[in-house]
């Protein structure tokens, strides 16, 4: 083994660079053609040396560069974890999946190499495309000479003699640039003011991996099927991951909207305008795989459960096929007809009324097992809050203190109408919405006054009872309390009952009577 040796000009280590640009500036510091020669001078191969083994040369390394340890180890974010050599612990103790990262990486932006003269560690990563403060595209080579941009190179430009390239700055989208400053905001703890773009909450508050989880199902859904949020991408051309990056980014910003016009483009084109919604077929892969990976992207779920029940509010979405976006969150416009006829707790005979007489919203689609008859959400909301207060003819006309012929002679002269009758709309039983009647009565008693001291008032029953020989009825007498003929007084204020509290005039009673002949 090569005894290590210490280098002429040294350097420290600058915040947030790369252990490999560290070495690359080291070596063009002193000269030397090639990084690897650090290497040699320390006894290590560092153009055999795996990501896994890095960490375990950082004192050998350190010992030639004129280092600590502890600043080398700032520099390598990459130590094995959990026992494996698929995962590694950041450099902030986060631990993520290699493949997330690029080792060693050959990828730079010109601009910041002009600019701060050193390789940022950030760059390592497979999801940065580009530059978070230029919004410069990450390049392997330069654009002008064409010189690769080798991890065992001896310079930080890896330009020829003469090249004049120093970047074309900004050449990503404004969402792009703000979702690498996101990722930087985690990776290496700065903080850029991303409030404008309006990323959901939950990857702003949390972890790095889950960030990329994100990220890498959002830019795998338009290309492959793969469920596997932490495959898919990552091994794609740098083209390719542009593209896929345009995707989720777009998807991110502006949550939900962004997000809604990502699903738009899924399923854009696919369904009958009256047709019936499965998500395996409007979706495809993407909602199968989302739906495995409700536990690590659940919000991502939950947008599409609110996509669903927003944007496609005209259309049915069925539970066959489907059955998990609709979980907990149903809010469709329109619910298939056995659901509807569950929540209102009728059978199918009555909901068949409820359609064909309009009390409920109905709209047929068309599914691959036939017709459905679905009903608007909010009238079937409306039916049951009407229903919850249905009150039958019995038990009203008890109430009331009315026989159940006085009670159908109001009906039948409008003054009380019911809701559902045999006559009004064939239902085979009386129901009066307890609102109404209710209405009725306290417009009673705002009119009814209080008789003075010593008139003579006749209670309602015994009213009706003195004149129904000669055809008085209730019906027309409260017509002729409606219309004012009669004036109403407050008898009693202890009793609900109809005929108990309320009386007339007996003397204007009598004088009216008469004159009707």
């Amino acid at each position: 083994m090569t005894s290590s040796r210490s280098l002429l000009f040294k350097s420290p280590p600058i915040q947030h660079e790369s252990l490999v640009g560290y070495l690359i500036r080291i070596a063009e510091l002193n000269r030397y053609p090639r990084m690897s020669w650090i290497g040699n001078l320390a006894g290590v191969n560092l153009t055999e040396e795996t990501l896994s083994k890095m960490s375990t040369r950082l004192g050998r390394l350190a010992k030639v560069v004129g280092a600590s340890d502890d600043e080398m180890k700032s520099l390598c974010h990459y130590v094995s974890a959990k026992g494996n050599n698929l995962h590694v612990i950041l450099s902030m103790g986060e631990i993520i999946p290699k493949q997330y990262l690029y080792w060693p990486s050959q990828r730079v932006c010109f601009s910041c190499l002009r600019e701060k003269g050193f390789v940022s560690g950030l760059w390592d990563m497979k999801a940065v495309t580009h530059c978070p403060e230029h919004g410069e595209l990450l390049r392997d080579a330069c654009p002008v000479c064409k010189e690769p941009v080798t991890f065992n190179r001896g310079r930080l430009a890896p330009c020829l003699p003469g090249c004049q390239y120093r970047g074309h700055g900004s050449e990503c989208l404004d969402s792009v640039r703000a979702l690498m400053q996101l990722i930087s905001n985690k990776f290496l703890g700065i903080e850029f003011d991303l409030t404008e773009f309006g990323f959901p909450k939950q990857i702003v508050d949390g972890d790095l991996y889950m960030l990329l989880q994100t990220i890498s199902f959002l830019a795998m859904r338009s290309w492959r099927g793969d469920s596997d949020i932490d495959h898919g991408w990552l091994d794609a051309r740098p083209e390719t991951m542009i593209e896929k990056m345009n995707h989720a980014a777009g998807a991110l910003v502006n949550w939900p909207s962004g997000y809604f016009k990502f699903l738009d483009d899924i399923c854009a084109g696919k369904g009958a305008p009256n047709g019936a919604i499965v998500m395996h077929w409007m979706f495809g892969g993407f909602y199968k795989s989302l739906v495995s990976q409700q536990k690590q992207l659940g919000f991502l779920f939950d947008g599409l459960q609110d996509y669903m029940n927003r944007r496609l509010n005209d259309r049915i979405l069925t539970g066959r096929g489907c059955p998990s976006v609709l979980k907990k969150r149903d809010r469709r416009i329109y619910v298939p007809g056995f659901i509807a006829r569950k929540q209102l707790g009728v059978g199918r005979q009555e909901f068949k009324r409820l359609v064909d007489r309009h009390y409920l919203q109905s709209k047929p689609f068309d599914t691959s097992y036939g017709k459905m008859i679905c009903v608007h959400r909010d009238s079937v909301r409306e039916y049951a809050e009407t229903r919850s207060r249905f009150v039958g003819r019995k038990e009203l006309s008890e109430e009331l203190g009315l026989s159940l012929h006085s009670l159908y002679s109001l009906s039948t002269a409008s003054i009380l109408n019911p809701f559902h009758s045999p006559e009004k709309d064939g239902w085979p039983k009386w129901w009066y919405d307890r609102q109404v009647i209710d209405d009725w009565l306290g417009g009673l008693r705002e009119t009814a006054k209080r008789p003075a001291t010593g008139k003579r008032t006749i209670q309602l029953s015994k009213a009706v009872a003195k004149y129904n020989h000669m055809g008085l009825t209730y019906s027309k007498l409260f017509n002729a309390i409606n219309y004012g003929a009669l004036r109403l007084y407050r008898r009693r204020l202890d009793t609900e009952n109809l005929l108990e509290y309320f009386s007339l005039d007996e003397a204007q009673l009598n004088k009216w009577y008469l004159a009707r002949g």
